[in-house]
């Protein structure tokens, strides 16, 4: 071969092999993203089992939460006979308890260690307590005076309250372990809450079949008996199920003094704007749900019709809850809350327009009303982890019970004043239990029952407007963590 012939052939190997080279290079990157995108699928679906067995122990928590936020207010004033005044004091007292009671609860669940880790065994040997407690608090007790009554009452509240709180922190507290993954927040939050609104739907379905075959009192003693007995199944099985990751952001190291502690939530401003958006949240969902029974019996003029909006305001989130997750991956979870703030507030406007006698109004603004406030189900358990992350990444320490016990104490803050709040408006409206009302009685409960809410979600979406953690700085910050945790 002449030797201008081999050089020619040599040259074109050589530019052959630097453009298969270059193209190489070019397509590794994007093969990269691929790659990550795929391993992060592939990791959140093995993990699919163990959302599945930590969102049933929501189940078991909304048999308890949604049997007492639709009925405990309305069993006090109709069945036990007392004052709206009085039932709204007793459930301002326990939520001031609360205020104290959760964060404590989550000092000590930090500081616990068994084989099972520092959450699950609250699971397992709080549940027997839990659902006695429940039971207990639904048990129509027949008192020589109204002092004893009230004794009674805000006994059990106390006790049912302390022991929701030994359960409900310690689970919590062990979601923030279960993933650390951005997104995978958002599925994990989605499955739990589907699996929550499961259990409100099951309690409010026997609450109203209860209700059609026996008087109110042997009705919610009986729902009572059935939701802590299916419950203490649930929360076992959730203790086995449920597994934290791998290799969680600081998982072996010990929380600072209490103290030190509470210097740096306030520094923690993500943290701060979720509590007081998720506590305006609090003051609206359980206004609504305290007041709902009232407004059927009063505005619609029937309370089985009641009982069938509540169903379908447990029911309701069934269907929306996967629409919500899959939007807030989409959107992100500040633009979610404001949207379902939005949302929330025309079905509540829509409520307070229904004309009275005018069922299928009535349950349209249930309807929308739900599908903004299945939102929050959603969007805070999700993005909650997000701030906890942030303020470890800000100062140290990384508390994961002690702050969800913080976040939970304001929610039941939130939900006693409303509650004191909508007991003493009920009052001044001049309702009396099995009574026909008055118009003006009748305007009373629809104010108190739609612009308290409307308000309060509107005051939420404006409060996150100022929420700074997004997808992106939150995978920096993971990232950041990573590299000092080696």
């Amino acid at each position: 071969m002449p030797k201008c012939a081999r050089s020619t052939i040599t040259s074109a190997l050589r530019l052959s092999r630097k453009h298969d080279s270059a193209v190489t290079s070019f397509m590794q990157p994007a093969q990269r993203v691929g790659d990550d995108v795929m391993a992060k699928d592939r990791a959140l679906r093995s993990k699919l089992p163990t959302f599945l067995g930590y969102g049933s122990g929501d189940f078991a928590l909304n048999l308890f939460w949604q049997g007492t936020g639709f009925y405990l207010f309305y069993f006090f004033t109709n069945v036990l006979g007392l004052s709206g005044s009085i039932v709204g004091t007793i459930f301002l007292i326990a939520s001031l308890w609360d205020a104290i009671s959760d964060p404590m609860m989550g000092y000590i669940a930090d500081r616990t260690k068994s084989r099972l880790g520092p959450y699950r065994p609250y699971l397992l040997f709080g549940s027997i307590p839990l659902s006695a407690s429940f039971i207990l608090l639904f048990s129509p007790m027949e008192m020589s005076s109204e002092a004893h009554l009230i004794a009674y009452a805000s006994g059990a509240l106390l006790l049912f309250r302390t022991a929701y709180t030994v359960v409900s922190i310690p689970y919590s507290a062990l979601g923030a372990r279960v993933t650390r993954n951005f997104d995978g927040r958002t599925r994990l939050a989605g499955i739990r809450m589907y699996f929550g609104f499961l259990g409100g739907v099951c309690v409010s379905f026997t609450a109203k079949t209860l209700q059609e075959n026996f008087d109110d009192a042997t009705a919610f003693g009986l729902m009572g008996l059935f939701a802590g007995i299916i419950a203490v199944v649930v929360l076992v099985a959730c203790t086995f199920l449920s597994k934290e990751s791998a290799n969680p952001i600081n998982r072996h190291s010990a929380p600072k003094s209490g103290k030190e502690g509470l210097v740096a939530i306030f520094h923690n401003r993500p943290f701060l704007l979720i509590v007081g958006g998720i506590s305006l949240v609090t003051v609206a969902t359980n206004t609504v749900g305290q007041t709902i029974l009232y407004y059927f019996e009063s505005h619609i003029g029937d309370r089985s019709s009641g009982n069938t909006a509540i169903i379908i305001m447990s029911g309701a989130p069934l269907l929306t809850i996967p629409f919500w997750s899959v939007l807030t991956l989409k959107i992100g979870k500040k633009t979610a809350w404001i949207l379902g703030s939005i949302i929330g507030t025309i079905g509540l406007a829509v409520l307070y327009s229904a004309a009275v006698h005018a069922p299928f109004v009535a349950y349209l603004g249930v309807t929308i009303t739900v599908i903004g406030l299945s939102a929050y189900a959603v969007i805070f358990w999700s993005i909650l982890p997000d701030t906890i992350e942030y303020g470890y990444h800000l100062s140290g320490l990384k508390s994961e019970s002690l702050l969800i016990g913080i976040a939970s104490s304001f929610q039941k803050v939130s939900i006693g004043l409303s509650a004191y709040i909508a007991g003493h408006l009920l009052d001044l409206t001049g309702y009396i239990p099995a009574t026909p009302t008055s118009a003006e009685t009748t305007d009373g409960i629809r104010d108190i029952f739609t612009l308290i809410p409307m308000m309060a979600l509107l005051a939420s979406g404006v409060l996150m407007l100022f929420y700074p953690i997004t997808a992106k700085s939150h995978a920096a910050l993971v990232e950041d963590l990573q590299k000092r945790e080696k």
